[in-house]
């Protein structure tokens, strides 16, 4: 009899393949990798916007999309002034369509609850399309296309390692009070994966195995720290997943949580070979 382990497990490996397949094919040209970024980040943004809604949060849906969208082809065409800018323009979009729509119907909240929504607004910004908008500079970088390859390869093998071991060797638990399906031996998995990240990042870039482990270990890091810290947030937002997009994934939000992070830490490394 198929267990409930086994059960989501076909899903959730078809699902990935799939995505995995659309990443490949989007690293033709830089233009298909920022195409592709954004895509996701508009879906992301709004994804989590309708997460912080449901929990009383007024995050301006649409604005944050757009921003998604935006975003990472400003800095791809323009470079980091303009994704700033362009930050700074989606926030105060946000800010004023929430005003104009308070204004227009009328509605009376308390200024401490203005204040937090237009607050909520900034960080959703911050969180999905600027941290997401680093692919867009990562990718104009020398090797640009093969770093954005390592650096997806070293979150995917930290996530699937950890994922497979744990789901199925786990026994001791890392964080009950975050996350209570991740565990000590899981952990110990993604290391691995990071290793392994690490390494091919390092041969398909050109560089020593030393600037591997170094790039396969600061992406360990931010990758667990960005999906402990999504799932720091679901538990506040009292909501299982972003959203039901990708079957045994969840939303397309709960597939970025480990890469957002993930995405500035590369670009700084990035520096360090450039």
């Amino acid at each position: 009899m198929e267990s409930a382990k086994t059960k989501t497990l076909g899903p959730r490996l078809a699902v990935g393949f799939g995505l995995g397949g659309i990443f490949l094919l989007s690293l033709i040209s830089p233009y298909t990798v920022v195409g592709l970024v954004s895509v996701a980040a508009a879906a992301a943004g709004f994804e989590l916007s309708t997460a912080l809604r449901s929990a009383g949060w007024h995050v301006p849906r649409i604005p944050v999309a757009i921003a998604g969208l935006a975003v990472p082809w400003m800095a791809f065409l323009y470079g980091p002034t303009w994704q700033w800018l362009t930050v700074f323009a989606a926030i105060v979009l946000m800010v004023a369509w929430r005003t104009v729509y308070l204004i227009w119907n009328r509605k009376q909240q308390p200024l401490k609850n203005t204040l937090r929504d237009f607050g909520a607004s900034a960080w959703a910004v911050f969180y999905v399309p600027l941290l997401m908008s680093f692919a867009a500079l990562l990718v104009t970088q020398e090797n640009g296309i093969a770093f954005v390859f390592g650096l997806t390869l070293t979150v995917v093998s930290i996530d699937t390692f950890g994922y497979l071991v744990g789901r199925f060797f786990g026994k001791t638990k890392l964080s009950p009070a975050i996350s209570p399906k991740k565990t000590w031996e899981g952990l110990f998995a993604s290391i691995a994966g990071g290793i392994f990240g690490g390494i091919v990042t390092a041969l398909v870039t050109g560089n020593s195995i030393w600037f591997g482990l170094i790039w396969g270990s600061a992406i360990l890091v931010s990758s667990v720290m960005g999906d402990l810290s999504e799932s720091l947030i679901k538990r506040d937002l009292e909501v299982k997943d972003m959203g039901d997009l990708l079957p045994g994934h969840g939303g397309v939000m709960d597939r970025l949580d480990s890469l957002l992070p993930s995405l500035f830490v590369g670009y700084l490394l990035s520096h360090v070979v450039f």
